[in-house]
């Protein structure tokens, strides 16, 4: 399978996970609103989507794939078999052990996530009883997703992209049982079940593949022969895991930071934050996962055959898509966020004081979103240059502002300064990566990019001024029969500022609008 084929097939299933989630979301809100029980949930959610983040998905895929790739081409099919079953069989007994002293030890961890729930009893205790839980969902995700990095060796891609639907389906469907109770602690408790009954079904699904792909797994959790073997193997996977989790996880890592302080403030902030966040990342998945996918391979042919100029255009163009699609993207945020955050959570529980402090902090972090995006991108040559050291680096320091600035904007700004300070922490990151680049002489810059700038900018500045208009001209009409409708016309409006800025783009000579996945970014 080429790379266009897999990339539209994980494409295709994302966007089907997305508008489940935030259908999911959407009930979510309406049931449990943003106060005290959301707080509570969405910690206990956050946990093991966390441990999810930092050890099943990319990371997993990063550490494994490259080594049962080699063992299949040089050692055969049964080796590859033997490896897998002894990463399986090792990782089980590793996450057995730590969901039995997390479930133990559960208020300890609750202390040290949300510290502010302490001085509220009735929250604290209803973050350790959902968090108890959730937790169990981690065990079942993380060999889900080593026997779905197996089969995406093999070119079975479908299998795990499908795991997330799973999940939100799982989800929906006990909300949708529960849509006529009342009692938002039995609701909290059962949708947390759920999640780890999603992730019972998300590994019997995988293993049911591994089966049909004739992937012979045997546990064996005790066999000490059986673990010996392959040493270097298992030593080169655990080196590769460790900056692939550090890597993958820093953005994560500066939320949990946000809602570790979050706890402290009043309740509610935490689920803003949450909501916001679910809302930034759509066009963060959508756009900086395409194009450094896109990038990748690319790349890392053309560095192989030092083909220097070649790369270097081809890291040029995916700065100037990230810049062409995030800055359109962030002005849309700015200018509509109270309305995407009413259409998508205004509803039951969720009210308009909630729609508000959402929007500030969605205004907050779509501020970082171009950023957010172009990390994605810079992270690309250093991988294609084995530099796996540099980018770890870059986000620990990251991390180290995003504290700082937490502590410094907290006080005056609540929620949104903790917003702010992660999207600040992701413009250091880039800067940084990007000066990197260029001073190891692994990136020319292209002057060229200035004036992709300048066109967005113009653009993006005449999109908003359609969009200002479009959005005042039909809320304030009174005659236009359905059109009266606010979703209906926040959807317009949003068709009309995309087909106004491209329209704008191609009128000031850009005339490039794809990516061509095979042979370059052209």
């Amino acid at each position: 399978m080429n790379l266009l084929s897999s990339a539209s097939i994980f494409s295709f299933y994302t966007l089907i996970s997305r508008l489940l989630g935030y259908f999911r979301d959407l009930l979510i809100a309406k049931m449990l609103g943003a106060g005290l029980v959301s707080d509570a949930f969405f910690i206990a959610f956050k946990l093991p989507n966390l441990f999810r983040r930092l050890f099943a998905e990319g990371s997993m895929n990063s550490a494994f794939i490259p080594i049962i790739s080699g063992i299949s081409q040089n050692f055969g099919k049964s080796k590859a078999d033997e490896f897998f079953s002894k990463i399986f069989s090792g990782l089980l007994v590793i996450l057995l052990f730590l969901t039995l002293i997390v479930e133990i030890f559960m208020p300890i961890l609750i202390n040290l996530i949300a510290p502010g729930f302490s001085s509220n009893p009735n929250k604290y205790k209803l973050t350790i009883d959902l968090s108890r839980l959730t937790f169990p969902f981690v065990l079942f995700i993380c060999l889900t997703s080593l026997g779905g990095a197996f089969l995406n060796t093999i070119g079975k891609f479908a299998s795990m992209a499908l795991t997330p639907i799973i999940l939100n389906i799982t989800i929906i469907l006990s909300l949708l049982i529960l849509s006529n109770n009342d009692n938002q602690i039995y609701i909290s408790k059962n949708i947390c079940a759920a999640i780890s009954i999603a992730g019972v079904l998300q590994l019997i699904w995988i293993t049911y593949n591994l089966r049909l792909n004739k992937i012979n797994l045997k546990v064996k959790l005790f066999n000490l022969s059986f673990f010996q073997r392959q040493k270097k193997e298992t030593k080169k996977f655990l080196i590769l895991l460790v900056p692939a989790v550090i890597g993958n996880g820093a953005y994560q890592i500066n939320l949990l930071i946000d809602m570790i302080l979050a706890s402290t403030l009043p309740d509610g902030s935490i689920s803003y934050l949450y909501y916001a966040d679910r809302i930034n990342q759509l066009p963060l998945g959508v756009l900086g996962i395409a194009i450094s996918t896109a990038l990748l391979p690319i790349l890392s042919k053309q560095i192989k055959k030092q083909q220097k100029e070649s790369a270097n255009h081809s890291v040029t163009n995916a700065i100037k898509y990230g810049i062409i699609f995030s800055i359109p993207s962030f002005f849309g945020i700015v200018l509509l966020s109270e309305d995407i955050v009413s259409l998508l959570f205004f509803r039951g529980e969720f009210d308009s004081l909630d729609v508000n402090y959402t929007a500030n902090a969605l205004v907050a972090l779509g501020f970082g979103l171009p950023a957010f995006i172009i990390i994605k991108i810079l992270v690309v040559p250093f991988f294609a240059n084995e530099d796996t050291q540099t980018p770890i680096k870059v986000s620990l320091f990251s991390m180290l502002i995003n504290l700082v600035l937490n502590l410094i904007l907290i006080k005056n700004f609540q929620h949104v300064g903790l917003a702010i300070a992660t999207s600040v922490a992701a413009w250091v990151n880039a800067s940084v990566l990007l000066s990197i680049l260029i001073l190891r002489k692994k990136y020319i810059f292209d002057k060229s990019i200035y004036k992709i700038i300048v066109k967005v900018l113009v653009s993006s500045f005449i999109m908003s001024l359609v969009v200002l208009k479009t959005m005042a001209i039909n809320i304030n009409s009174s005659s236009i029969g359905i059109l009266n409708s606010e979703n209906l016309i926040l959807v317009l409006t949003i068709f009309f500022g995309c087909v106004t800025y491209f329209i704008c783009m191609y009128m000031l000579g850009f005339k490039e609008f794809k990516i061509k996945l095979w042979g370059g970014i052209k």
